[in-house]
This record gives structure tokens, C-alpha cells and sequence, in this order.
């Protein structure tokens, strides 16, 4: 039986649909459904919990995050262009939950685990660091990763 604190939605489908079995597979697809969600989310999600990363020029980027024009800029500028280009900030996708912060902070770390397990899968023979990244008074919760060469270039 699934209990997190962070998913009161379950727990209220759950309720109101007492002595019936419920999944959490179920839950998904009923709210897809109610809500008219384009099924086209579930390969989106897909990408954003798995994603595919790209390399160039000697560095690893997220497919998704990655510009041409952002690189030639980060570049210039001499930063750590694998850190900049891979960040990924959590906290607008739970900015209208009275929890954001709680959610996008579990979020963010469970992230971090995730794409540790990728990176390593797609580029075994690189050395990675992936990073929690939290400023609690501004309320920022993220990540990034950035191969471990490049770590004296820390911002």
C-alpha cells in the first residue's frame, strides 16, 4: 500500500473509492483521463526522469537544455559550461502547492539519484558529479551534473 505524505491526491482517490483495489498505475490513468492530458506527458515525464544527454566537444549536456548559442556564450565567459547547462530548477513546477518547498526538494534529490544511475549507464568510462542544489531564501530546489574534470570550475 502506497503511503507518502507528499501524494494527499492518492490518498484522497483512494478514500473515495473505498473497497475497490487501487494502484497507483490506476491513479495515473484516471487523472490523465479526467483531465484531458495529452498521452504525449508520459514520454515527456519519460524524458525528464531518463533523459538522453548529448555530448560535445568533450562535455555531456542534457539533450533537452542544450543550445549551440548557450555554449559559445558560457564559453566565452570561461564558467563551468557543464554546470550551467545542465541545471534544472525544480521549484515552478510546485509553485501553486501550499508544500512547494517540501515537494520540490524530494523531488530534486530523487532526481539527483536518477540521473547518477543514467550518466553512468550512457558513460561509463566518465566520472560525474551530480548536485543537489537548494537556497532556501529564495526558494530554489534543483540539480546539475558536471563531469568531475571540470570541478575546479565551481561557481
Amino acid at each position: 500500500m502506497l503511503k507518502n505524505p507528499r501524494l494527499r491526491n492518492i490518498e484522497k482517490y483512494r478514500n473515495s473509492n473505498k473497497g475497490a483495489a487501487f494502484i497507483l498505475f490506476e491513479y495515473i490513468h484516471n487523472e490523465m483521463e479526467l483531465n484531458k492530458i495529452n498521452t504525449d506527458i508520459y514520454f515527456a515525464l519519460l524524458e525528464f526522469y531518463w533523459p538522453s544527454f548529448i555530448s560535445y566537444k568533450g562535455y555531456v549536456f542534457l539533450k533537452e537544455e542544450f543550445t549551440e548559442e548557450y555554449f559559445n556564450t558560457l564559453e566565452s565567459q570561461d564558467s563551468n559550461i557543464e554546470l550551467w547547462i545542465n541545471l534544472l530548477s525544480i521549484d515552478g513546477y510546485f509553485e501553486n502547492d501550499e508544500d512547494w518547498d517540501e515537494k520540490a526538494s524530494a523531488l530534486s534529490r530523487k532526481l539527483v539519484e536518477i540521473w547518477q544511475l543514467k550518466l553512468k549507464k550512457d558513460f561509463p568510462q566518465l566520472d560525474f558529479v551530480v548536485l543537489y542544489l537548494e537556497d532556501r531564501e529564495v526558494g530554489d530546489y534543483g540539480l546539475t551534473f558536471y563531469q568531475k574534470k571540470y570541478e575546479k570550475k565551481k561557481p
